[in-house]
């Protein structure tokens, strides 16, 4: 009887369970870029569920629109993964009734807009604190941020932004704009207000030409700027923080979709920042503006340029 009540269990386990380990994946790829490879195999190492097709959009939003509409009306999956910016853009152009997660996206609300539902992600930016902490341990001198942003873009960043400044004791000091061209009209008027520089994942204000007048005015005022991504620290920059690993953040985005399809709903999924953080440290951009770094800050920096 004992052997029968336990088999009768392990029965109904296994049939609540199928559902969710029988689901089907289809991927929709932005193109074939390593990145974006990364990240599909930390998916499928982060989910047990079946990869049942796999749709190369070679970057081409048309061509990504056509087989969004193969993978609704013929593979029929229980959840779309979306791999890049593009294969993003194309699902928000076409809400589905399918659950989407995302991945090696920046500014995902910026894309989505505030209406999508049944989407969310593993998005590839750093989380929001992190700057702040970091020029915490300047020193107690540092204390007003400046931020040149498009609200189109990064407006929903630089609110939640604004909050982590305050707890943290500090003050954001943003000036909002619409092009490129409206860069050195902001940053003439933040000459006597600001401590230190951050650059924003903004497409409007990461032109090489644009970056580079920004470290022209760090280097003018003597203060420091953080970058987004080794590349800016190579360029002048003091700090750089930048996601680490496409393929943890392809874990991350695989985590998500177990979740929702293990049962949760997708708006009770919100989306994520990357986990894994580079920061990138220049010496040698640091001893032109007169500033020495802490050894707090150097003994967790990936990289240091001397």
């Amino acid at each position: 009887m004992r052997t029968l009540v336990v088999l009768a269990l392990v029965l109904s386990v296994s049939v609540t369970a199928s559902p969710a380990a029988a689901a089907r994946v289809a991927v929709l790829l932005s193109s074939k870029v390593n990145e974006y490879e990364e990240a599909l195999k930390g998916f499928r190492e982060a989910t047990p569920h079946q990869i049942v097709a796999v749709y190369d959009m070679e970057g081409d939003p048309e061509r990504g629109r056509t087989y969004l509409a193969e993978i609704e009306a013929k593979v029929k999956p229980d959840l779309i993964f979306a791999v890049g910016i593009w294969a993003l853009q194309v699902v928000a152009s076409r809400p589905s009734s399918i659950p989407v997660v995302y991945a090696m996206v920046l500014n995902p609300p910026s894309v989505l807009g505030a209406d999508a539902k049944n989407v969310t992600g593993a998005s590839m930016n750093i989380p929001v604190e992190q700057p702040f902490r970091l020029f915490k341990q300047l020193g107690p001198h540092v204390k007003r941020i400046g931020v040149i942003y498009n609200s189109a873009r990064t407006g929903y960043l630089v609110k939640r932004a604004q909050a982590v400044a305050r707890e943290e004791g500090l003050e954001l000091v943003t000036r909002p704009i619409t092009s490129p061209k409206e860069v050195v009209a902001a940053l003439e008027s933040l000459q006597d207000g600001i401590d230190a520089l951050w650059i924003l994942p903004d497409e409007t204000i990461l032109s090489q030409a644009v970056i580079q007048q920004m470290l022209l005015f760090s280097y003018r005022r003597k203060i420091p700027v953080l970058g987004l991504s080794d590349r800016h620290a190579q360029m002048g920059a003091v700090f750089a923080l930048s996601f680490a690993s496409g393929l943890d953040i392809g874990r991350q985005a695989g985590e998500l979709a177990h979740a929702i399809l293990a049962g949760r709903a997708v708006a009770d999924v919100p989306y994520t920042t990357a986990r894994k953080v580079d920061l990138t440290v220049n010496l040698k951009a640091a001893q032109k503006l007169g500033l020495e770094i802490p050894l707090a800050i150097l003994g967790r920096a990936t990289t240091v340029i001397q």
